[in-house]
């Protein structure tokens, strides 16, 4: 049982576990181990993981898997409410069993509709898909060195979604390493910027490149290199963002139950029309080119997240955002920008089908609504994750502190003791924290009865 022989399911497994924050160093630990840890802290890695892990954890089929021996070797976590080396998102597993070989795990975009997650995680996509180089893929590839390029087994690199990216970006630049690729999802890489050799690794079967059917992240890009497409496990569903979820499929002995040959690439409303912009103002440099195509990309994924929340005053306003900026560049036709218009027009359609799907019965309606509520619920999900933050360091501070009675001597002791107290009775934390949570979830859950109400009276 190996790194070099997990199974789709398998690698499925390690990529949920990458959304889940750790409390303190557990390196050492098995797979199983290390859940079993960060499940103790509420809402960790969200509801759909939590499920299908201990669904997973507890069946015969962990028993039998290649995952069993496999431990941490590395962790690190740069999200800004937790204490890493920055402040830029980027989170790292590294995995290595009793053969020698390793494998590095990148955790993706995080919760689309926490707008602080949006502007940092998935509008960068953007940015990295048309070849811009990210802080996070810098500190991927460092993150590699340090914990699996020394490997004396095989190497493996996984992601999913913007982690889909960064392995990509990992595995294209340590060829020399002769490494494995898994990819999920991921936003491709900016293909022309890549060299010949790079390009056919990513098209060799030491890459798999899977991409969910109804995933518009891996559109992002141009991905000649798919190698399979795969069924998710819902027709119907509210959240347009659900087939990209790395949870939205099942598995039957290993491997996907539904899946069929990739092809070239999937292409849906945006990736064709980035790709004709930036061909259109290629005449006036790369860069204005690239300016184009990120700045159409990122007001798509704006426009597709503020509608899905009912916000049409502000996908407005980004739209015409986004037409001022191309309208004022040179050789810009009536006919370009009245095309622009159309295309921004069938992506906010395409937000309020997913919207929509579960009020059929109310459709017709010209009803524009905005959230009721104004109140920000997001920045009470940071309080929390702040106030979550404080609680980890207290907790790995008691632990250091419990060394130091072996060594404070007779007369250290009552400092010792003192400090004990004030690290280890953290209750307020936890009350609060709690309150934080409560409030959000009344909040949210007495803003959608307001907004479904509205829409029944019109």
């Amino acid at each position: 049982m190996s790194l070099s022989n997990l199974n789709d399911e398998e690698k499925n497994v390690l990529l949920q576990i990458s959304y889940f924050d750790l409390p303190g160093d557990l390196t050492g630990l098995t797979v199983k181990e290390i859940w079993e840890e960060a499940m103790r802290t509420p809402n960790n890695g969200g509801e759909a993981r939590r499920i299908k892990l201990e669904e997973y954890f507890t069946s015969d089929t962990y028993k039998n898997s290649s995952l069993v021996e496999v431990r941490l070797q590395g962790y690190q976590n740069n999200n800004p409410t937790m204490g890493g080396e920055s402040e830029s998102g980027f989170v790292g597993y590294a995995w290595v069993d009793k053969i020698g070989s390793a494998a590095a795990v990148y955790r993706g975009s995080e919760d689309p509709t926490n707008w602080d997650h949006f502007k940092t995680d998935w509008v960068s996509n953007g940015s990295a898909g048309i070849g811009n180089e990210i802080q996070q893929q810098k500190e991927a590839n460092h993150f590699y060195d340090e914990f699996v390029k020394g490997a004396t087994g095989e190497k493996l690199i996984v992601g999913h979604s913007k982690g889909g990216n960064l392995a990509s970006y990992v595995f294209v630049n340590n060829l020399a390493d002769n490494p494995s690729g898994y990819v999920v999802n991921g936003a491709p890489l900016f293909w022309p910027s890549l060299t010949e050799e790079q390009q056919e690794a990513l098209k060799s079967n030491k890459f798999d490149f899977i991409a969910y059917e109804g995933d518009f992240v891996h559109d992002l890009g141009f991905a000649p290199y798919v190698d399979k497409t795969v069924a998710i496990n819902k027709d119907d569903y509210d959240d347009p963002f659900y087939p990209h979820y790395e949870t939205s499929v099942d598995f039957f002995n290993g491997s996907f139950e539904k899946s069929q040959k990739g092809s070239i690439h999937s292409p849906n409303d945006i990736n064709p029309e980035v790709i004709k912009y930036a061909i259109v103002y290629a005449v006036n440099g790369v860069r204005e080119a690239y300016k184009v195509a990120l700045t159409i990309t990122n007001t798509a994924l704006t426009v597709i997240h503020a509608t899905w929340k009912g916000m049409e005053t502000a996908a407005k306003l980004v739209i015409d955002g986004c037409v001022a900026f191309i309208s004022g560049l040179k050789n810009v036709t009536t006919k370009v920008i009245n095309d622009l218009k159309s295309f921004f027009s069938s992506v906010k359609k395409s937000a309020k089908r997913h919207l929509n799907r579960k009020v059929s019965a109310f459709l017709g309606t010209s009803f524009a609504f905005e959230p009721y509520l104004k109140v920000d619920l997001h920045r009470l999900s940071y309080y929390a994750d702040r106030l979550e933050a404080i609680k980890r360091k207290t907790s790995a501070l008691n632990n250091r502190i419990d060394d130091l009675y072996l060594e404070a001597g007779l007369f250290g002791l009552d400092n010792v003791l003192k400090a004990d107290i004030l690290t280890t009775f953290n209750t307020g934390l936890n009350q609060n924290i709690t309150y934080l949570i409560t409030v959000r979830n009344l909040l949210e859950r007495t803003e959608s009865i307001l907004v479904n109400k509205a829409r029944s009276i019109q």
